[in-house]
């Protein structure tokens, strides 16, 4: 079996005295799109955080593309293709579109054009708004920048921190479908989300939180399928349909 693209060992996270993930482990293969699942305050973020550098972990180790990563700033980990699309997204308003995309293309300023105008290609409502200020966009705009602003790095290991957070049903489903077809264009994905049930759906693999800890891993499908994992821990059945059936824009 080749080696995970990425490996987390006994990590922990704390924040003062208080430990918001303890001892986890789990791996994502090369090409997969795995999602941590769990209730708001189970750790997710805090994972995510830590594997992209933004927080530092109390202790356990961090390896991505065989490297340890335990210890490495953010800013760095940009440029070795792990890049993090961020909870609550996180835009610069006062900046125009096209500012925050070329922002997300900083480390790779030579080429980074030639990815602006595919993404513009791929989200045309950004390319009609590209001089307005990003805080002017609707919330599905705004979360359309952020993927497109993430995706102008050249990720080769994408996080994604709750996308589909505070968005109407018809851009999640536009979120979901963007992200299963960064998936099937050959980007890793390790996608964090309190709607359990549909990110298993997109998912290959799952690993279900509770307090910090993971309480249930497996194929995505076989969680589904367990009726004590779902009873326990992935909640109330969406109302959220499966398919997609609109535009980005909730305009």
């Amino acid at each position: 079996m080749a080696d995970p693209i990425l490996d987390v060992r006994e990590l922990t996270v704390g924040y003062g005295r208080v430990e918001a993930v303890r001892n986890v482990s789990f791996s994502v293969a090369a090409g997969a799109l795995v999602t941590l699942v769990g209730a708001n305050g189970a750790g997710k973020s805090s994972i995510i955080n830590a594997i992209s550098g933004v927080l530092r972990p109390r202790s356990g180790k961090i390896s991505f593309q065989g490297r340890d990563i335990t210890r490495t700033p953010a800013h760095r980990l940009v440029g070795t293709g792990l890049v993090q699309v961020p909870e609550g997204r996180q835009i610069l308003a006062t900046l125009t579109v096209d500012e925050n995309l070329r922002l997300g293309g900083w480390h790779r300023r030579r080429t980074a054009s030639a990815t602006i105008a595919e993404m513009y290609a791929r989200f045309p409502v950004l390319a009609e708004r590209r001089a307005l200020p990003a805080g002017s966009l609707s919330g599905g705009e705004q979360q359309m920048l952020t993927i497109a602003r993430a995706l102008v790095a050249r990720p080769t290991l994408l996080l994604m921190d709750e996308p589909s957070m505070g968005l109407a049903p018809k851009i999640v489903d536009e979120v979901f479908r963007v992200i299963t077809e960064i998936r099937a264009e050959g980007t890793t994905v390790l996608l964090v989300e309190q709607n359990a049930r549909r990110a298993l759906r997109a998912a290959d693999h799952g690993y279900v939180l509770a307090s910090g800890e993971i309480v249930a891993s497996g194929p995505s499908e076989q969680l589904l399928a367990d009726d004590a994992v779902v009873q326990a821990y992935l909640g109330v059945e969406s109302t959220l349909p499966i398919k997609p059936e609109g535009p980005a824009a909730d305009r």
